[in-house]
């Protein structure tokens, strides 16, 4: 990349927020909600699974928290996080919101396994204590299992979390040596079968391709991907013809694997899942302009969102998957069914995130009169790494 010897230069720091960060994050969280509540619909619609090929969002979510990663402990900004400080507040806003969503689901399961005698609802309580802390995948019952499935998002963030000291450090020192790095080991998972002998880890597939996008977001921060992000950086390698082209190679690839191993959905493969990712990410880089001023145009809006960002994430597929065996079990079919499905679906979900967003905002340490980020911020700078932490 243009510069990359230079990637340890500090940027200037001018504000506490990116709205466009704020705004990419919004859309990834909605569109995984939208993405499970038309995968169990009662009629597959919009010609499913075509919706999943369509801006995934789980490369963004891993795309802005590396890009906030590096704002936080980049080491040469004058003021930065340590990595105990950056621990403590990453997984204090990550584990206090799953540990409440984990007490209920594991209350329904114990009690389902206390009044059902079969085997699928037994639970293994070995694993299930291990759930506590996101390390590995966790496992209740097979019953318990739509309550679980996924929650393999806070395994991969959890750890990348965890190395993320060591990624800014490398970074600092071999920008290029890294990226090339996460790059091969994405694409080495998959095509190896690494994914599948690690049985006793299988976690080691997402990780893997999400590491890319984490270790792409510290280039964001540091102006590389696109102009405007740091003073002075006008362009960056995927301003303009150059992103596009980017997303053309990355959807001509995914097109080749898709014709190759013929997935279901995009889930079903990491490196369908990647190649798209990336594609989609570059045409989102190249829309920076324009997705900026909408966001500096909808502030309050991106504000809620961002507040209720990881209660949105964990209420949002359990209270799908009920609201799909609640119309079942009412013997609610085709059209009706469906509209019967979406609007019990969307009321649940807005009542679990009435009843349980505020622990998100206890993890956070926000106020109900916190303004801050309700603010309108051009979009054109790099927070503070302090600060963008906070706010995150």
């Amino acid at each position: 990349m243009a510069d990359a010897g230079n990637a340890g230069a500090t940027p200037a720091v001018a504000s506490s927020r990116d709205p466009y960060l704020d705004f990419v994050r919004s859309w990834a969280i909605m569109r995984v909600v939208a993405v499970h509540l038309l995968g169990i619909a009662p009629i597959a619609l919009l010609w499913w699974p075509a919706p999943t090929f369509v801006a995934p969002g789980m490369p963004l979510v891993f795309f802005v928290a590396g890009a906030l990663a590096l704002k936080s402990l980049d080491p040469w900004r004058k003021r930065h996080a340590t990595p105990k400080e950056f621990w403590l507040d990453r997984f204090r806003r990550l584990l206090l919101p799953f540990w409440v969503y984990l007490a209920v689901a594991l209350t329904i399961t114990v009690t389902l396994d206390l009044v059902n005698p079969g085997a699928a609802f037994d639970i293994d309580y070995r694993r299930a204590a291990l759930t506590a802390v996101p390390l590995l995948n966790p496992l209740t019952s097979p019953a318990g299992y739509l309550g679980m499935v996924h929650l393999w998002f806070l395994v991969a963030i959890s750890w990348l979390l965890i190395a993320a000291p060591g990624l800014v450090w490398l970074h600092r020192r071999y920008p290029r040596l890294l990226l090339g790095g996460v790059i091969a080991v994405a694409l080495a998972v998959p095509l190896l079968g690494i994914h599948t002998a690690a049985s006793f880890f299988p976690e080691i597939s997402s990780i893997a391709l999400f590491a890319f996008f984490f270790v792409l977001g510290f280039w964001y921060t540091d102006g590389f991907l696109v102009g405007g992000v740091v003073p002075g950086r006008r362009t960056g390698v995927f301003d303009g013809w150059s992103g596009a082209a980017i997303a053309g190679a990355a959807f001509a690839a995914a097109w080749v694997v898709w014709q190759v191993h013929q997935p279901g959905s995009i889930n079903d493969s990491h490196l369908l899942h990647g190649f798209l990712g990336l594609g989609w990410l570059a045409l989102i880089l190249v829309g920076r302009p324009w997705i900026a001023r909408l966001a500096n145009a909808m502030p309050r809006t991106l504000n809620t969102l961002n507040r209720r960002a990881l209660t949105l994430y964990l209420w949002g597929w359990p209270t799908t998957a009920m609201s799909a065996e609640i119309v079942r079990w009412w013997g609610l079919n085709g059209a009706f069914g469906t509209v019967v499905f979406f609007l019990l679906a969307i009321a649940s979900l807005v009542a679990a995130v009435a009843i349980f967003g505020r622990v998100e905002d206890f993890a956070a340490r926000r106020t109900t009169s916190s303004t801050d980020a309700t603010r309108s911020v051009k979009a054109d700078v790099a927070p503070s790494p302090v600060q963008g932490a906070a706010n995150a």
